[in-house]
């Protein structure tokens, strides 16, 4: 999900509570809050296929998962043949690609501020994500339709939002990346809270102790929460961390 880690004061904040950010996004689309959070704890970027540290001298890999060279010639190829319209973007670590501008790109660019390198695929970079964007939900059912008919062994396809498919290695999944960091720390998931808007945050709300929704989240993801507070783009998850600490402070 995106995070809008604000109070309502308008301002960032660093908090008490050890946050980890799990999210589709790639870290260079996750840099600005970890950095303006102060975040030292490690990160999920890619729906659990990188897992990082920030500091002032970049970034340090903890465990990552890309997508073989072939795999990412053949749905690029795949998209832009059979469907032409989609919005189609890769990742790599450092680099946001596309193939042309076009409306998916435009709207990213004005979501995260960032701009993507046009360019075609030269197998000369590692791939952590392909990014399509459709806004029509019957051609973006299609699509993931024909998608899961190649059989592409080695890769998961996901629906991340209304407008967008993802498609990352199937090594990690957002909740078994927290799970390894849980381990670590000698923690259980009984023992966390989760919040999430999106179909690919169900399997981690399943497995988290107290699971929260923001209010424009997805209806099938609120069948899964114990808590929703209000939307992202209102606070939501400032409203969520305060009622953490709250809870918190009465365990205490």
């Amino acid at each position: 999900m995106e995070l809008y880690l604000i109070p309502t004061t308008g301002q960032y904040t660093t908090v008490k509570l050890p946050i980890t950010l799990v999210s589709a996004r790639s870290p260079l689309e996750m840099s600005d809050v970890v950095e303006k959070l102060q975040l030292s704890t490690p990160q999920i970027a890619f729906n659990g296929n990188l897992t990082f540290t920030q500091n002032q001298f970049g970034l340090q890999i903890l465990d990552k998962n890309t997508l073989n060279s072939e795999i990412v010639f053949q749905i690029l190829n795949y998209v832009s043949s059979e469907f032409p319209k989609v919005s189609l973007n890769w990742y790599s670590l450092a680099h946001w690609y596309t193939n042309k501008q076009d409306k998916g790109t435009f709207i990213q660019k004005a979501l995260t501020v960032l701009e993507p390198r046009i360019k075609t695929f030269d197998g000369q970079s590692e791939i952590y994500k392909i990014m399509m964007i459709v806004f029509d939900q019957n051609e973006l059912h299609q699509l993931q339709n024909q998608l899961n008919q190649l059989e592409i062994p080695n890769i998961a396809i996901q629906q991340s939002g209304q407008w967008y498919l993802e498609i990352t290695s199937d090594k990690r999944t957002k909740a078994n990346a927290v799970q390894s960091i849980l381990n670590d720390e000698a923690l259980d998931f009984t023992q966390i809270a989760a919040i999430g808007d999106g179909h690919n945050d169900i399997p981690l709300l399943k497995a988290a102790g107290l699971a929260i929704a923001v209010d424009n989240a997805n209806p099938e993801v609120k069948k899964h929460v114990k808590m929703v507070v209000a939307k992202n783009t209102e606070h939501g998850v400032a409203e969520a961390i305060s009622a953490i600490n709250t809870l918190n402070e009465q365990v205490i």
